[in-house]
């Protein structure tokens, strides 16, 4: 590759929106970073624990009550919009919008009159009561706020969706420091920043997208049944890749106890940013591929993807051998035994971004079901892995593992991808 090619892939507009993408989302995950930092300086241990429980609630329900709802409006709106077809596409956007609504608030209903019982019964502490009613309100607000940011992604509204996404980090990390100063701080309180601040970004992405919402649109026959086609394909695959990463931190802490379970946390929230690079490219090349129409743009897109992806395996390598001195000096030489556990996440996060890639390409030639069989089995093999070669490898056994998985799932999803789309029958969206 010359200099002129590399200079022309830089500019861009694809590298352009990803790099938009992801320094938004690293900003943004660096201002939440800094307001559950404060938070913790300011609670108990008790009441931190009782904090993060809840958080981690309104994270789950959010994600759980999309049922693969996010994927499937991109995947559809797009679709349409190559074909010029924007009452149609807006028709797709109030239909999700809606149904959302209607399944998100029922998750948060179930959990509001549960979380007594969740609490005594389940986690066997009473002050979660109040925590998780609040977290109920928080997973439908997200949820909701969810949506928008997806309509934004599907539209090409990178830049709108940035900065919707740093008006909320920006706010909520305000309001925590303004509270710490004026105001003592607890668990309730802190939950309540978290679940309702959102509330915001709900009413900048209801401006950013009234026009989408309320503009003239066009009903489409069956479009329950093919959403609920695609849909469930991917609710699978979100349940299986929610679970997967705490498979191993559930096994090792059975297995080999918490200070185990500590050194390998670390290693994992230290690799923390390659979900973010993940989450940033299914953003940006979703809504790109799945207005593709002819086979030949599958066939650059697979080639032009692969390439970046090594570009960024290479660059990502190096890391391996500074990984000993970073957390030395970052975390002392206690954590020195997450250092290997570290690079082996390094490499099968490597590989994982090279497959994120080629499981777009798949979703744009309507194969979702192959995807979440994928995931179902990578969820399955890595907790017989856990349970067979965390007694004999240790704590490093999970990272070495999710390795070996994704490198069996590159292999399979490649040549099935190339087979599909070398045989040049491929099924695109109906948008008829």
């Amino acid at each position: 590759m010359n200099i002129s090619n590399i200079i022309d892939i830089v500019k861009s507009q694809l590298i352009q929106h990803l790099s938009l993408v992801f320094i938004g989302n690293i900003f943004g995950a660096g201002m939440g970073f800094l307001a559950v930092l404060i938070v913790s300086r300011e609670l108990t241990v008790n009441d931190f624990g009782l904090f993060n429980m809840a958080i981690s609630v309104i994270l789950i329900t959010s994600r759980l009550s999309s049922l693969g709802m996010d994927t499937t409006m991109i995947k559809f709106t797009s679709s349409y919009l190559v074909m010029k077809k924007k009452a149609e596409a807006n028709y797709v956007f109030r239909t999700i919008f809606l149904a959302r609504i209607i399944i998100s608030s029922l998750i948060a209903a179930v959990l509001f009159s549960t979380a007594d019982a969740l609490s005594t019964k389940i986690f066997h502490q009473s002050n979660l009561t109040s925590l998780l009613k609040l977290a109920a309100f928080g997973g439908l607000i997200i949820s909701i706020l969810n949506n928008f940011k997806s309509v934004l992604h599907a539209y090409q509204l990178f830049r709108k969706s940035v900065i919707l996404q740093l008006f909320v980090d920006f706010s909520k990390l305000c309001v925590v420091v303004l509270l710490t100063f004026y105001l003592k701080m607890s668990a309730f309180t802190a939950v309540a920043i978290f679940a309702f601040m959102p509330l915001l970004g709900i009413t900048l992405g209801f401006q950013k997208t009234h026009y989408e919402l309320f503009s003239e649109k066009k009903p489409i026959k069956n479009l329950f049944r093919q959403l609920f086609s695609y849909s469930k394909w991917m609710f699978i695959s979100n349940i299986c890749n929610l679970t997967l990463p705490y498979v191993g931190i559930f096994m090792i802490s059975r297995t080999l106890g918490y200070e185990a379970t500590g050194i390998y946390g670390l290693a994992l929230n230290l690799a923390y940013i390659f979900p973010i690079v993940i989450y940033s490219l299914y953003s940006v090349l979703l809504p790109k591929v799945s207005r593709f129409r002819e086979i030949t743009e599958f066939k650059r897109y697979i080639k032009g993807s692969l390439k970046v992806s090594f570009g960024l395996g290479i660059f990502i390598i190096p890391f391996l051998f500074f990984s000993h001195s970073l957390i030395h000096f970052f975390f002392g030489p206690r954590y020195l035994g997450s250092v290997p556990v570290f690079n082996w996440f390094l490499l099968g996060y490597t590989v994982l971004i090279i497959i994120t890639t080629i499981q777009v390409a798949l979703h744009s030639i309507n194969k979702p079901y192959i995807i979440a069989m994928v995931d179902i089995v990578s969820l399955l093999a890595m907790i017989f892995g856990c349970y067979i070669l965390i007694p004999l490898l240790g704590v490093i056994a999970p990272a070495i593992i999710m390795f070996i998985i994704n490198m069996s799932n590159l292999g399979f999803l490649s040549i099935y991808t190339f087979k599909q789309i070398s045989s040049g029958v491929v099924t695109f969206q109906n948008v008829d």
